[in-house]
C-alpha cells in the first residue's frame, strides 16, 4: 500500500495574516481578500471562486449557491456574517459581469491568476511551506472538522460525493495530537 502525502495546511494564525496582505483600499485587493476569504470561510474549489455568478450570492439571507464543475453537483452554503460586508464592498466596486469575481474591466478571471495571488501573499505574509487556492480549502476543512467532529456535514460543504475523500481531515485535524506526542519528554 502507498502512502499518500498529507496535504499542507495553514495554522490559524498564518490564515489571519495571509488575510492582512491584500490592501483593501484598492479594487484589486478587496477583490482578492474576498475571494481568499471564501475559500478559507467555505472551503471553495479554485474553479467554483471564479465561476461565481452575481446570481448565486444573497448577502440578505447569507447564502452561496455553489456551482460546481465537479460532477456537477450544486450545493447551498451559508455565508459568514462576518464575510457579508467584505464580500458587499466588492459587489458594490466590481464592474458589470457575468461573473462575481472579475477583472477591473469586467473578464473572469484565471485559475492561474488565483495560484499566483495566493502565493504572492503568502510569501508577503512570511508563510515558508508551500501553499496554493486548494491549501486554503484544505485548511478550512481542517478547522470544520477540529471544531465540530461531523465528517459527514463537511462532506456535504465540500460537495464530496464520497466520505472516503472527506476522512483525509480526521487525519489532518489529529496531527496536532501527534506533534503533541512527539514533544512530550516523558518520565525516562
Amino acid at each position: 500500500m502507498t502512502r499518500k502525502k498529507l496535504p499542507a495546511i495553514l495554522e490559524p494564525e498564518e490564515a489571519q495574516n495571509l488575510l492582512k496582505q491584500p490592501n483593501k483600499r484598492y479594487p484589486t485587493g478587496l477583490r482578492n481578500k474576498a475571494m481568499m476569504a471564501l475559500m478559507l470561510h467555505c472551503g471553495l474549489r479554485i474553479s467554483e471562486v471564479v465561476n461565481l455568478r452575481p446570481g448565486n450570492i444573497n448577502l440578505t439571507k447569507g447564502k452561496l449557491r455553489v456551482q460546481s464543475g465537479k460532477g456537477n453537483k450544486d450545493r447551498d452554503l451559508a455565508i459568514p456574517e462576518y464575510l457579508t460586508d467584505l464580500l458587499d464592498s466588492w459587489r458594490k466596486k466590481r464592474p458589470p459581469s457575468d461573473y462575481f469575481f472579475t477583472t477591473l474591466k469586467g473578464k473572469k478571471l484565471s485559475k492561474r491568476y488565483l495560484q499566483q495571488m495566493v502565493k504572492r501573499y503568502a510569501e508577503k505574509a512570511g508563510i515558508k511551506k508551500g501553499i496554493s487556492p486548494h491549501t486554503l480549502r484544505h485548511t478550512y476543512a481542517t478547522q470544520y472538522y477540529r471544531q465540530t467532529k461531523d465528517i459527514e456535514t463537511l462532506r456535504r460543504i465540500l460537495g464530496h460525493s464520497d466520505i472516503s475523500t472527506t476522512t483525509i481531515y480526521i487525519t489532518l485535524a489529529n496531527i496536532d495530537v501527534e506533534n503533541g506526542m512527539k514533544s512530550f519528554k516523558g518520565f525516562l
